[in-house]
């Protein structure tokens, strides 16, 4: 993981959690951005109306999409579990950052309070029941499920209390499995096989109007 200057980090004024919660009447699209061209790709985003965009990973590519728009949030994808991570995360332009969810919940409390400290969104990361489970009781107040299927995806968001943000991450996931998502969760991410597509925009007008 990237170390950064404390010193160098400034909190983040972007609210992540305000466009993620649409309380499931729409369900707002999080498109992720790759290592070629990222501010170019995060500005073509942000005029088709994506909610926020993501980052597999901090780094430059990240900072720059992050940069590119004023209005749009970013969520690191991957998981951090350290101080140094979380700085690094916020150093790139993250409004959020996820935390694996299977940990014991003081140390989930601990990590999540680390986050907040630069005004990041922190969300719980599940991948299975069990982790799903815990997120639920560690009182995030957003959990990312990254799934192999929009059917577990769907099973999972199922059992999360109302007022949780349910975000999915479909692994591989084209068109139809992000048209199965709505309804079942508030938020999901958008590979680049998908939002480089001609008929992406036609996509955002129906799942994120």
């Amino acid at each position: 993981m990237l170390h950064v200057d404390p010193g160098s980090i400034v909190p983040s004024t972007r609210d992540l959690l305000q466009v993620l919660a649409t309380k499931r009447r729409s369900m707002a699209l999080v498109g992720v951005i790759g290592s070629v061209q990222p501010a170019e790709e995060a500005a073509r985003l942000h005029d088709l109306n994506v909610s926020a965009l993501a980052a597999t990973e901090p780094g430059v590519a990240m900072q720059l999409a992050a940069r590119a728009t004023k209005t749009v949030p970013m969520l690191a994808l991957y998981a951090a579990a350290d101080r140094d991570a979380f700085l690094a995360a916020r150093f790139h332009g993250a409004d959020g950052v996820c935390i694996d969810a299977q940990q014991p919940l003081e140390e989930w409390d601990k990590l999540a309070k680390s986050a907040r400290t630069t005004r990041m969104l922190p969300l719980a990361l599940a991948v299975d029941d069990a982790s799903f489970d815990a997120a639920v009781t560690s009182g995030a107040r957003a959990i990312l499920v990254r799934a192999p299927s929009a059917e577990i995806a769907i099973a999972l968001a199922a059992k999360a209390p109302r007022a949780i943000t349910v975000i999915a991450e479909i692994v591989g996931a084209d068109g139809d499995a992000l048209r199965a998502l709505r309804g079942h969760v508030d938020a999901a991410v958008v590979p680049a096989s998908v939002h480089q597509d001609k008929g992406f925009a036609a996509l955002v007008a129906e799942l994120d109007p």
